[in-house]
């Protein structure tokens, strides 16, 4: 007798509605797809491009899973965009389960001459958006939904030369986290994070040279992926699907006893680091709710 294929209800998402930030790229894209897969409707917010949002759209529908999709411009800096945002959203599909917040942008300054229009520009992208994203979540979310916001392996996890604003506007994503879980448990919505390390996407080439010792921004795309390749455990570089696949899983029923966490799909590397460049990049101790 043939072997029947294992198939787990409990990681399904059919039937479910996602909304999605900044999903017409890099790991919010990934993560669109992935979860339309899995059989769930997402509503694809992009800020500018949204012909790169229609793209992820057309691959989701033509999955065979049967999931619909709809791209949606708002740009999630600004409070009003955002409350439009979750009310297209709505009138789309009739309903919310799922919100990924996954807006954010990089930030490589040396302390003593970060501004202030610096300082807001990271954290109104890294942490404001989020928090309200988090907010209409509240709103508009069905109860027993999921919300999941990105933070990264840099919040209290690594400690990286000149990158501080980006560091401690994903640590505040982290005390978010753990908050908005509190409050959100009386409706049975859980609210986790995912943290990754630096995965193979759009912004690839400009920050991963960051995190290697010696490296500099005149390398070639491929010498930076090998280098990362080469000191990973696993021997390749991470790539949006490896963070998508975290992301379904707490979207689904299986994660539903997951909550207030900061999961890290990572692999770390394990640079030999020379001489006078080992403060640049060092691993800090790992403190409580790490999946």
């Amino acid at each position: 007798m043939s072997q029947q294929p294992v198939t787990v209800p409990t990681a399904s998402l059919h039937g479910k509605v996602a909304l999605i930030t900044g999903a017409g790229r890099g790991i919010g894209r990934g993560c669109a797809i992935e979860l339309g897969k899995r059989g769930c409707s997402v509503v694809v917010n992009y800020a500018t491009s949204k012909s790169s949002a229609d793209e992820v759209c057309q691959e989701i529908e033509a999955s065979g899973s049967g999931a619909k999709a709809v791209s949606i411009q708002a740009d999630v800096s600004k409070k009003a965009e955002i409350e439009r945002l979750f009310q297209d959203a709505k009138k789309a599909f009739g309903k919310i389960d799922i919100v990924m917040s996954n807006s954010g942008t990089e930030s490589w300054d040396k302390t003593e001459e970060i501004t202030e229009e610096k300082f807001d520009h990271v954290f109104n992208l890294n942490a404001r958006a989020q928090f309200f994203v988090g907010q209409a979540a509240w709103k508009y979310l069905e109860n027993n939904g999921r919300l999941i916001l990105m933070s990264s392996i840099a919040a209290g996890l690594l400690g990286v030369r000149d990158h501080v604003l980006y560091n401690a506007s994903k640590m505040a994503v982290i005390g978010m986290i753990k908050a908005f879980a509190t409050d959100f448990g009386v409706r049975g919505i859980t609210v986790n994070g995912v943290a990754p390390g630096g995965i193979k996407s759009d912004m690839f080439t400009q920050n991963a040279w960051h995190y290697i010792p010696g490296g500099t921004p005149e390398w070639p795309a491929e010498k930076i992926e090998n280098l990362m390749a080469e000191h990973c455990p696993l021997k390749r570089c991470a790539v949006p699907e490896d963070v998508a696949r975290v992301v379904a899983f707490l979207s689904s029923e299986d994660g539903g006893w997951v909550n207030g966490k900061s999961c890290s799909p990572s692999c770390p590397p394990t640079f030999p680091f020379p001489k006078g460049i080992q403060n640049d990049f060092h691993h800090l101790p790992l403190r409580g709710n790490i999946c």
